[in-house]
């Protein structure tokens, strides 16, 4: 092989490798942004439902408008970026009434947040719902 067609195939190695590499980390980045974004949506809407009830307890009205109008941008990002079966937990804690009063409303709640745990590629070996329930609300539903 001539000294050309070698020095041609190392220049053409190099400018694909070159494209490759920058294809990878492309698609490498934005699998880390919309992670970093569905994260975020997660923890907002988490931090606002805690909120929101904590200013119902108490009392104050406008601390609990305030948390809502989070809750709801969190609820909308969690549309938008949340993956599927997280975004059907959600709304399936919305349509039993959203209000953490009744057990079928919290339950649908520990459900999303195990959803949510899956989506984050935890791998529990056992459903936690019955830790969960305890933890979020200190009750212990049986086992479904």
């Amino acid at each position: 092989m001539s000294s050309a067609v070698v020095a041609l195939l190392s220049i053409l190695g190099v400018v694909v490798g070159a494209f490759l590499q920058n294809y990878l980390a492309k698609q490498n980045n934005e699998s880390k942004q919309l992670l970093d974004s569905r994260n975020q949506a997660y923890v907002d809407f988490l931090e606002a439902v805690s909120l929101v009830v904590a200013a119902q307890r108490l009392g104050k009205k406008e601390q609990e408008i305030e948390q809502l109008a989070r809750l709801t941008h969190a609820k909308a990002r969690i549309c938008i970026f949340g993956e599927e079966s997280v975004v059907r937990k959600l709304a399936s804690f919305w349509a039993a009434g959203a209000s953490l009063e009744t057990e079928s409303e919290i339950l649908a709640f520990t459900r999303f947040c195990l959803d949510i745990r899956r989506s984050l590629g935890l791998k529990d070996k056992e459903l936690l719902i019955g830790e969960v329930s305890q933890l979020l609300f200190a009750i212990k539903p049986p086992r479904s």
